[in-house]
């Protein structure tokens, strides 16, 4: 069987070639090689440098003729009618839909398609992508990023499905089913490329087949001068090294999405990375203002002005999140919000006067300071004192108490998916541990610092009256 599998392979990868001979797809053949196992996931495919490649090296050029847009759909007539539905109901991440109803049409006319040697070498389903899990298999991912930052892709592909896809498929005809779109759809999500502002986004082929690294890649698709004439005098995509490097003879060459931590890439690839640099956890302003509400730091009534002041002044905007990696625990821009919260009532009317944003940011760290400068001395942000620091603390305690144990992810869940999710829960939970740590450490250090009411504040303040 695995014999006539690779036969297979060889076959569709060759007539793969030849329609990109046909379509004017410059391929470096004698420079890099392809594994392409047709219909198999990620970790069976990737581009190997047959020699030394130097900085600069072309290696593919893909005219945007030859790529698979809305655009460029084999029956236009469909293409149109999923714009039009696209505009009227104002469909979130549009391009998504349409590339995918796009990829659908292709695969429904099968040998009729223009892309249909291109389609043979894609796999049928990216089935690691968050859209593509089941309900059990998503709860693994509680507390996560993807479950509380980023879309629910499930939800938003059966959104477009009844709103956009069925009914414009229905109308011209076009044979494809829901689980059929949410196939397409994972393909679309981990190969899509940005062509142009004008060309839009599309599936692009030899480009499309360089797995991802955060870090450290070695070429760059889609950016800069990537977009070149090709041979038929319309526009391209160069695939082209970047790497000071370079790429040595036998090493994979790697793309880059984009700097992506791991949530990113598992909800839109269907992949994590080990020791991702861009990971990171998000706390919102929803997160802060319910521990700051459980702290009692002020009251109630309050608080919600504070709040009200915050967005007035655009210091912080209702649906704000504070970014927490492993290069920034704790940001400014995060103390200085909690500070608002956590300060005396005198200290919040030294900055409540002002109205625009760089003036209200200028005020916090003015009267901040004043404080602190009498407080607690150091290296770190004026608005981060014990008080700022325990809120913090509590909301990235409660952060770590809604994930999954990793004792609780059991065989329910197909392998593949369990180390992706025990992988990303973990790169979380360290991230968040480490904060914790050093807030804990701050706390332990300055605990004499503690406000002890307002009259010190006062004092401190006489200076900006």
């Amino acid at each position: 069987m695995k014999e006539n599998d690779d036969e297979a392979n060889d076959d569709a990868f060759d007539a793969f070639l030849r329609w990109c001979r046909a379509n004017a797809i410059e391929v470096r053949e004698d420079d890099v090689e392809f594994t392409f196992a047709v219909q198999k996931a990620n970790k069976d495919r990737g581009v190997t440098a047959k020699r030394a490649l130097e900085r600069g090296a072309i290696l593919a050029v893909i005219p945007f003729e030859a790529c698979l847009t809305l655009k460029t759909c084999s029956r236009a007539d469909v293409a149109a009618s999923v714009e039009e539905a696209l505009v009227k109901t104002k469909t979130e991440a549009s391009w998504l839909c349409g590339l995918t109803a796009a990829l659908c049409v292709e695969r429904s006319l099968g040998l009729k398609s223009r892309y249909f040697a291109y389609d043979r070498v894609l796999p049928r389903c990216e089935a690691n992508v968050v859209c593509a899990w089941n309900d059990g298999e998503r709860s693994y991912l509680a507390g996560t990023e993807v479950e509380t930052s980023l879309r629910d892709e499930a939800a938003a592909a059966k959104n477009e499905w009844e709103r956009v896809v069925a009914p414009v498929f229905k109308e011209h005809g076009v044979e494809c089913s829901f689980e059929q779109f949410i196939e397409a759809r994972t393909v679309v999500s981990s190969r899509a490329f940005t062509l142009s502002p004008n060309a839009g986004v599309g599936l692009v082929p030899i480009a499309d087949a360089f797995n991802h690294l955060t870090g450290n890649h070695h070429v760059n698709v889609g950016d800069g001068d990537a977009v070149v004439r090709s041979e038929t005098g319309g526009e391209a995509l160069c695939v082209k090294v970047t790497n000071e490097q370079g790429v040595r003879r036998g090493d994979e060459i790697f793309n880059t999405y984009g700097f992506h931590g791991n949530a990113k890439l598992l909800n839109s690839y269907g992949f994590t990375q080990n020791d991702n640099p861009a990971d990171e956890v998000r706390l919102t302003t929803t997160n802060i203002r319910t521990e700051a509400a459980l702290a009692g730091v002020c009251s109630g009534t309050q608080l919600t002005k504070r709040f009200e002041w915050l967005e007035r002044t655009q210091v912080c905007a209702p649906d704000a999140s504070f970014s927490i990696s492993k290069s920034q625990a704790i940001s400014e821009e995060l103390c200085a919000v909690v500070w608002t919260l956590v300060a005396s009532e005198d200290a919040f009317q030294k900055i409540r006067h002002t109205n625009r944003h760089a003036d209200a940011l200028h005020a916090i760290e003015t009267v901040s300071t004043a404080i602190n400068t009498m407080k607690i001395r150091g290296n770190n942000p004026s608005t981060l004192t014990p008080e700022v620091a325990d809120v913090i603390s509590l909301a990235i305690e409660r952060r770590l108490s809604l994930y999954r144990s990793q004792t609780n992810i059991d065989g329910g869940v197909s392998p593949p998916r369990v180390e992706l999710a025990i992988q990303l829960i973990n790169s979380e939970r360290a991230i968040l541990n480490s904060a914790l740590l050093t807030l804990t450490e701050f706390v332990n250090k300055h605990s004499h610092n503690r406000a002890k009411g307002s009259k010190d504040d006062s004092d401190a303040f006489a200076l900006f009256d």
